[in-house]
């Protein structure tokens, strides 16, 4: 962490990046995902008595996946073991005071001390510091959920929208996809797609489907969701292409 003087004379602090090679040797790469830009900085905070009111002093990764950054993140709306956003200038996305974010929040923990977890966690040693992480392994959801993967190691009890394709394996050119989002606790949106490229030459979605972000997806008609299934909904991408998409909660719906 640089004092505002080291800072002063960085010549390249603040600028554009793409690698910590861009950067004064005292700076990283950072990439913000506030703005969506790329910048040279260094660690803004060592505490969180460094950060300003309603923020806390968080770890990131530089550009390079290797260092580290602090940097003062919004405290947020987060439970423990929800998804949420690591830099973020939404309350909706940050986590909980006390609780650090890697895709879930979770507290800080000991890897070689699982009491430092509560039930229901274990603790992942990450780069950016250890943090607890849901688990549902061998354990009894509450009626009408599911125990989920969600990513390696890391499951939680969900009410399952469409079809749970880690129960039911899918076709063999199809994958089997597991979302679930921030604002939609509790809740997962799961299915089998087939995989796709629009600037190949195969394989190619059904009649009823559309190649788009490299997976077939279902077309639809606008204001008629019954194809879609229960907790999916008819949204449009373009003008003139609309597609079945996870019914999550979304800021702009609150």
């Amino acid at each position: 962490m640089l004092t505002p003087v080291e800072r002063q004379s960085a010549l390249t602090y603040g600028r554009d990046c793409e690698t910590d090679a861009d950067c004064d040797p005292r700076l990283r790469c950072f990439f913000s995902m506030v703005i969506h830009h790329s910048y040279c900085v260094d660690s803004r905070c060592m505490t969180d008595s460094q950060c300003p009111e309603g923020f806390t002093c968080q770890t990131y990764t530089s550009a390079s996946g290797k260092d580290l950054l602090n940097a003062c993140s919004l405290v947020g709306d987060r439970k423990e073991g929800e998804v949420c956003a690591g830099f973020t200038r939404e309350r909706q996305y940050g986590c909980e005071q006390g609780l650090r974010c890697h895709y879930r929040c979770g507290r800080p923990c000991q890897p070689d001390d699982p009491a430092s977890c509560p039930e229901g966690f274990f603790c992942q040693d990450l780069p950016t510091g250890a943090v607890c992480q849901p688990t549902c392994e061998g354990r009894t959801c509450p009626e009408g959920q599911q125990c989920i993967s969600v990513a390696p190691r890391i499951s939680i009890c969900a009410t399952v929208h469409g079809e749970n394709c880690q129960q039911t394996p899918c076709e063999q050119e199809q994958v089997c996809t597991v979302s679930d989002y921030p604002l939609s606790p509790g809740e997962a949106w799961m299915g089998c797609r087939q995989p796709c490229d629009t600037q190949a030459e195969g394989p190619f979605c059904p009649e009823d489907s559309v190649c788009d972000l490299y997976q077939c997806r279902k077309k639809c008609t606008p204001g008629d969701s019954s194809i879609c299934g229960d907790g999916y909904i008819c949204k449009h991408r373009t003008d003139e292409l609309w597609l079945c998409e996870s019914n999550h909660r979304t800021a702009s719906t609150d």
